[in-house]
């Protein structure tokens, strides 16, 4: 049943990405990441209902996230397995715009952007209050700037099976920081947001 695990899904689709924006699923998601779990290990691994957990996991199949890789009798039960369909799933950035009109994306965009600036303090930066928005700003740009690059070289892999996870993940990196460097823009919103946080 199992169609194989991708390294790296690209989401184009802006309903699939915005199932994403829902904490469950996205748990769910991070979960058969890792390994194939039944609806029952979710439900206790997330302490959720065993029909909302099967309610996510549909939506989830659906979208082709995620997919049943096989079946096991459980107590005269049939006891589906699901796993993810990629080990990492990024959306496009081509779908910023068309998202930032969804008013559930755009408050989990938000909040995510928050906990972010908040982040910072984890590494001793501390952002005062009439810099908060600028900083948002440009860490919002930066990081939508590095996310149109690194798909950019994701896409421009021929055959990425050929490659080792230890060594391509490190490469995707190295490619991407490459294509950066070229980027006057990133190059631009970098600097300030350096001098604008004192790091």
């Amino acid at each position: 049943m199992s169609r194989g695990v991708e390294d790296i899904r690209v989401i184009k689709d802006p309903e699939v990405a915005k199932l994403l924006a829902d904490d469950t699923r996205r748990r769910i998601l991070h979960m058969l990441r890792h390994q194939e779990m039944s609806p029952a290990d979710l439900a206790r691994a997330l302490d959720k209902n065993f029909s909302s957990i099967q309610h996510h996991l549909n939506s989830l199949v659906m979208a082709g996230l995620v997919e049943q890789t096989r079946e096991e009798k459980v107590r005269n039960m049939v006891q589906p397995y699901y796993h993810a369909t990629a080990h990492r799933f990024i959306i496009s950035y081509s779908l910023t715009e068309s998202l930032a009109k969804d008013d559930g994306y755009a408050q989990w965009h938000e909040k995510s952007l928050q906990k972010m600036i908040t982040g910072l303090e984890v590494f001793g930066i501390k952002i005062p209050e009439e810099k908060r928005a600028r900083v948002t700003e440009l860490m919002d740009a930066c990081v939508e700037m590095e996310r149109k690059a690194f798909e950019e070289v994701v896409e421009q892999q021929c055959d990425p099976e050929k490659l080792e996870r230890s060594v391509q993940r490190p490469l995707l990196q190295l490619l991407t920081h490459l294509k950066l460097s070229r980027d006057a823009e990133h190059i631009t919103a970098i600097h300030e947001l350096d001098k604008t946080i004192g790091l």
